[in-house]
């Protein structure tokens, strides 16, 4: 989370912050993101369905793929809206 939380403090109003892994582990990925959201409101997700495929995005609308169902490599990305 330090990471994340550094990178925010970068983030100008308006700006976006897109926090990417290459893990499956919902630890480091949709679990962290939505710690970090609670406790930066000025942050909101925004659907990354209207950026690619509806088949990798989650109810969140996080990015995760899986090798077994999407035959790639694990990966996780969220793209954070800081408001203006």
């Amino acid at each position: 989370m330090n990471l994340l939380v550094s990178a925010a403090r970068l983030v100008k109003p308006g700006g976006v912050l897109v926090y990417s892994t290459c893990t499956t582990e919902p630890e480091e990925n949709s679990m962290l993101v939505k710690s970090f959201l609670q406790q930066h409101r000025e942050f909101s997700a925004e659907d990354a369905s209207h950026f690619v495929n509806k088949a990798v995005v989650t109810e969140d609308g996080f990015i995760e793929t899986f090798p077994h169902r999407h035959h790639i490599d694990g990966s996780f990305s969220a793209r954070l809206v800081k408001s203006s």
